[in-house]
């Protein structure tokens, strides 16, 4: 209004980006995402959404916007604590938002799943079910591929809420879903290797060790060989090893796994390695107990 240009006081002015320069740096930050360079990637796609200015909320504009908050959000999550997650739910909200506003269910279907996927990873379950339930029902035009990945999602949430049958049954629908779909709205994020990944935790959670490797083998074999799943099959098989048993080796690539998420920001990733450490302190805690209850028996009563 004063005519005065923004850098005079150390600003930068913001920019009005057309569709195309928006879907060019969106498509650079999804490339970034095999190779594991989620710190890069959240620095591009960070300095877009604060250097943007919407001059006309046209349709095929808001379109380009709504799938930069996707991918926002998809690389904040994986860079960013729980204890900030609200950060990630942000770029969800926009999304949906924008979905909404040009009828997109593709794109809704997205926005309100990963929403309720960070509420998950918040630990809210139920909330977090009914999000995801209602993002099934409510968003029947979604493509396939954001159908699956919802699926894909919401059986975790089951799991975690101990129902097996809900389980079951949407991992299988995912599984059917991803026979189905080549590429799609997701960047990768869902296929039939991320659903063989899902099975092979869940089991592996469940207590059994071979079946959970038997899909994480299958896993190794669908999914593309980068940087990106190398870290996270890593990680799932040290668990499942962990969780049977198998101690040495499964420390050995739960560090590898330490060593690759911590060089490359995935602390997502670093959670979830956390959240095996303490089931070993648990088992350790219950180990500990035997031995105390065992030794009572065996040495009888004290006498004085």
């Amino acid at each position: 209004m004063l005519g005065i240009p923004p850098a005079s006081f150390g600003l930068q002015p913001f920019r009005a980006r057309t569709p195309q320069e928006i879907d060019s740096i969106v498509g650079h930050v999804w490339s970034l995402m095999p190779q594991a360079r989620y710190i890069e990637a959240r620095t591009a796609i960070e300095g877009l959404l604060k250097d943007i200015r919407i001059c006309k909320a046209d349709s095929e504009l808001l379109r380009a916007l709504t799938r930069a908050h996707h991918i926002a959000g998809h690389v904040i999550a994986t860079n960013t604590r729980t204890s900030e997650i609200s950060l990630v739910i942000q770029h969800f909200q926009e999304m949906e938002e924008m979905a909404r506003s040009i009828n997109d269910q593709t794109l809704l279907n997205i926005a309100l799943t990963y929403h309720g996927d960070m509420l998950r990873r918040k630990g809210d379950v139920y909330k977090a079910m009914q999000y995801l339930e209602g993002t099934r029902d409510n968003t029947p035009e979604a493509d396939l591929a954001s159908r699956g990945n919802n699926a894909q999602l919401l059986s975790r949430v089951y799991l975690i809420g101990k129902d097996l049958k809900g389980f079951d049954r949407e991992i299988k629908i995912s599984e059917e879903l991803a026979h189905q779909v080549q590429g799609g709205t997701t960047g990768g994020s869902y296929s039939l290797g991320t659903v063989y990944e899902e099975y092979g935790k869940s089991y592996s959670r469940l207590g059994d060790m071979n079946l959970g490797l038997k899909y994480l083998d299958l896993a190794n074999e669908a999914l593309p060989k980068t940087k990106r799943w190398e870290i996270v099959l890593k990680a799932s098989r040290s668990e499942a090893l962990i969780r049977g048993g198998e101690l040495k080796e499964g420390l050995k690539l739960a560090k590898e796994a330490t060593l690759l998420a911590h060089a490359h920001g995935h602390l997502r990733l670093l959670e979830r390695i956390q959240g095996v450490k303490q089931y070993l302190n648990e088992q350790a805690g219950k180990y500990i107990k035997a031995t105390s209850e065992l030794g009572e028996a065996l040495d009888g009563p004290i006498e004085y």
